[in-house]
């Protein structure tokens, strides 16, 4: 981050040169007051030592920046203007930051929002996330993976029941963050067959592989429905907080999250700020993730599912039901075209309190530990369903279809350099 931010800014730097010549080109040079001039300059290195301060470590040097950001706060709360430029948000250090009592937990079925939620509270806070497994999301800038105690992190990702994590850990307070199952599973089926977090399957393969989405689907819904009702079973508080919102109002939805994990009885000005200025001001929420997600919309998935498909999960009364716990029931009951305008729940999440909250007996959840939702009978061997129908995505990043992409690219080097030789 400190090195793209140096980039970033010797950039701006240019530009701002650039500018300022060819306004002396235009005549239009020269404007402004000598004071004003001189007040520029010195915000312009004001602003240039904060980008790469000398002397210090990166670590001393992310605790100065969240001391002068608490300054700022107060400069603005009496109407006075910040002396220097503010660094972009993408670009300001991240602390490891202890926990006073077991972490929050931030629990999703796959393909729901975790990376998104995680990268906006992280932008917000400037405290890494931590996760209880290795997913590749590292390169995308969430460098929490496996960084699970309470000494290093606050919050921290998890998919389990739906998988194991890496190693048992207790939680104080669940942030639970669903999405509709159907573009989840299917979401989670785009990610399976392309190896990717960003491509989709191509209409070809799509062809091919209806039969294996509908087996699929099948067996995934009961991993769906499951993982679900094991976390509004637990006892400890629980903030139930739905993908659908979060695109839609994320400065809304990330206020309720802050306070509940942050446990902040009013919402002061210093965080207000943080999240108008990371989230709000942000021109379009994919800008907020880790990476560019897969463009879509609510229910635009539908268009996957076969009519008897749909039908068969539409008259499943276990889904129904869980799907009204969690405040979907207005899609059981409305056609896919006015999914998107779906009704946000009340004040943008849903909080439930343990059996002791006025008893101050306090509980936990152990995690990683017990039965998975996802059995061998929910198992779906995604390399062996791409081998037999002999599919090799362009897009797909996966282990077999690395393998089998070098392998035609060394027979084509093969057969080139024989014809060469045939030649001469």
């Amino acid at each position: 981050r400190l090195y793209l931010r140096v980039l970033h800014h010797k950039r701006e730097q240019r530009k701002k040169r650039e500018a300022e010549a060819s306004n002396m080109l235009d005549g239009k040079g020269g404007q402004g007051s000598i004071k004003q001039m001189f007040d520029q300059d010195v915000r312009d290195k004001m602003t240039a030592n904060r980008m790469y301060r000398k002397d210090v470590t990166i670590q001393e040097m992310a605790d100065l920046e969240w001391d002068e950001l608490l300054e700022m706060a107060e400069i603005r709360n009496t109407g006075k203007e910040v002396p220097f430029e503010p660094i972009p948000t993408q670009h300001e250090l991240l602390l490891f930051s202890p926990c006073p009592r077991a972490v929050s937990i931030l629990a999703s079925y796959p393909r729901s929002g975790n990376s998104l939620m995680r990268t906006m509270y992280e932008h917000t806070t400037l405290r890494v996330t931590g996760s209880d497994m290795q997913g590749g999301l590292a390169k995308h800038d969430l460098v929490g993976e496996m960084a699970m105690g309470a000494n290093m992190v606050q919050f921290v990702k998890t998919h389990f029941p739906e998988r194991q994590g890496a190693a048992p850990f207790r939680a104080a307070r669940v942030v639970l963050l669903v999405r509709n199952p159907f573009d989840a599973m299917e979401s989670y089926f785009n990610l399976m067959m392309t190896g990717s977090h960003t491509s989709s399957v191509s209409p070809e393969i799509r062809k091919k592989t209806a039969k294996v989405f509908e087996n699929y689907v099948l067996r995934e819904i009961r991993v769906w429905k499951v993982f679900h009702q094991f976390w509004m079973k637990q006892d400890v508080p629980i903030l139930l907080i739905r993908y659908e919102d979060l695109i839609r109002q994320p400065d809304k939805v990330m206020g309720r999250v802050l306070q509940f994990v942050l446990e902040i009885k009013a919402m002061g000005t210093f965080f207000s700020e943080r999240i108008d200025r990371c989230i709000s001001e942000q021109q379009a929420i994919e800008r907020m993730g880790s990476y560019k997600p897969r463009s879509g919309g609510i229910g635009k998935s539908l268009a996957k599912y076969s009519p008897a498909l749909l039908k068969t999960l539409f008259e499943d009364a276990d889904l129904r039901s869980v799907m009204g716990h969690l405040g979907y029931k207005d899609l059981l009951v409305k056609p896919v075209e006015e999914w998107s305008n779906l009704t946000p729940l009340k004040n943008y999440a849903t909080e439930y309190l343990p059996s002791w909250h006025r008893t101050g007996n306090q509980k936990v959840v152990l995690l990683n530990k017990g039965g998975l939702a996802r059995t061998r009978n929910e198992q779906t061997n995604w390399q062996n369903i791409k081998a037999q129908l002999g599919i090799v995505d362009e897009n797909c990043d996966c282990e077999s279809c690395r393998a089998k992409k070098a392998k035609a690219a060394n027979a084509s080097s093969n057969d080139e350099g024989e014809g060469g030789g045939d030649q001469a």
